[in-house]
């Protein structure tokens, strides 16, 4: 039992840390129109949740599958995987806020709908490469139900996190400050960066021994 929530508390952290709802919740916060209601962040947070976690959940049980229909070793997901968390945990330590990769057309869409909660703040900002990346590194060394059944508890417990925080990031921007939300921001990307910086010798390590090790 001490395991399993060792394990648990190890996915949380690693989850939370590259979804940044934080960072995301900043986006979010340009994206809606000023003098929005509580009512609406409450509305955007819970839309957006769900999105977030159904994203998830198809990426870690579909990635198995995935890579082995493709013949690719997972080994050479870590190896990328690695590269693009470093990218991140670099910007995050740089001070750079994530980046909203959407044409403009579909902000303006988004904005006209009032409807930013799925496109674009669950997909791509919350549910990029790099947290894609890491879901199906989670997938490809997961065995046995005790292990999907912790990931998928830990995948609960950020989507929890990731709402609570959505729906409360005006109250947590006044209290924090830019200055503030900058500094968490950094803090994060020391974590992402060793996060990265594992997952990068692991597998090129194991590709290594795959490759060239007789």
């Amino acid at each position: 039992m001490i395991d399993f929530l060792r394990s648990v508390l190890g996915d949380s952290i690693s989850i939370f840390t590259i979804m940044n709802p934080l960072s995301a919740g900043a986006i979010m916060l340009t994206l809606v129109d000023e003098g929005a209601s509580m009512s609406e962040y409450k509305k955007i947070a819970s839309k957006n949740t769900k999105a977030v976690f159904i994203a998830m959940i198809v990426l870690f049980f579909s990635g198995t599958y995935i890579f082995n229909f493709f013949g690719i070793s997972p080994d050479g997901l870590r190896v990328f995987g690695g590269i693009i968390l470093l990218f991140m945990g670099f910007n995050m330590v740089q001070g750079h806020d994530k980046k909203v990769n959407h044409r403009p057309t579909e902000q303006i869409a988004a904005q006209e709908r009032n409807e930013i909660s799925v496109v674009p703040l669950a997909i791509p900002i919350i549910v990029g490469p790099g947290l894609a990346s890491t879901l199906i590194n989670l997938s490809t060394k997961t065995s046995g139900w005790q292990s999907y059944t912790g990931v998928t508890v830990a995948i609960i417990i950020c989507c929890i996190a990731n709402y609570i925080i959505l729906k409360r990031m005006p109250y947590i921007k006044k209290r924090l400050g830019v200055n503030g939300l900058k500094v968490f921001n950094r803090l994060l990307g020391l974590i992402v960066g060793s996060l990265a910086a594992q997952m990068f010798i692991i597998g090129l390590l194991g590709l290594y021994n795959t490759y060239f090790a007789s």
